[in-house]
């Protein structure tokens, strides 16, 4: 059975999200993830959906219960952006600095280097 839906204390365990059981909290109601009230926990427990969850927190969570799941080509451009956001400031920054020095190109260049490398 796939598990569907997720603890705010497990989610902060994922890099890129935060790291407390608030700000977990704040960011699922700032972007509407789907939540309910956790069964068998007193006070305010909740837990959030898998399919409402930013794409590179799917994928995590895939990998990481062994799961395997098409990444869905119909929104490319908010894998890339959820991407990018999970990475650290430093991070973030150097792409930007590597793709601003070398361009777009470059990157799909190199990517399919390192792919002939792997093969």
């Amino acid at each position: 059975m796939v598990k569907m839906w997720y603890s705010s204390k497990e989610l902060a365990l994922i890099e890129g999200l935060p790291s407390t059981i608030q700000g977990i909290n704040r960011k699922a109601r700032v972007e509407g993830w789907k939540s309910r009230k956790r069964s068998g926990i007193q006070g305010k427990a909740v837990e959030y959906h898998v399919d409402s969850l930013p794409d590179f927190v799917k994928a995590h969570l895939i990998d990481a219960d062994g799961l395997s799941a098409p990444v869905l080509p119909a929104e490319p451009l908010r894998l890339w952006v959820s991407a990018f956001l999970s990475l650290r400031n430093d991070e973030q920054e150097m792409i930007i600095d590597w793709l601003m020095r070398n361009g777009v190109k470059e990157l799909v260049r190199f990517i399919e280097e390192q792919n002939s490398i792997d093969s």
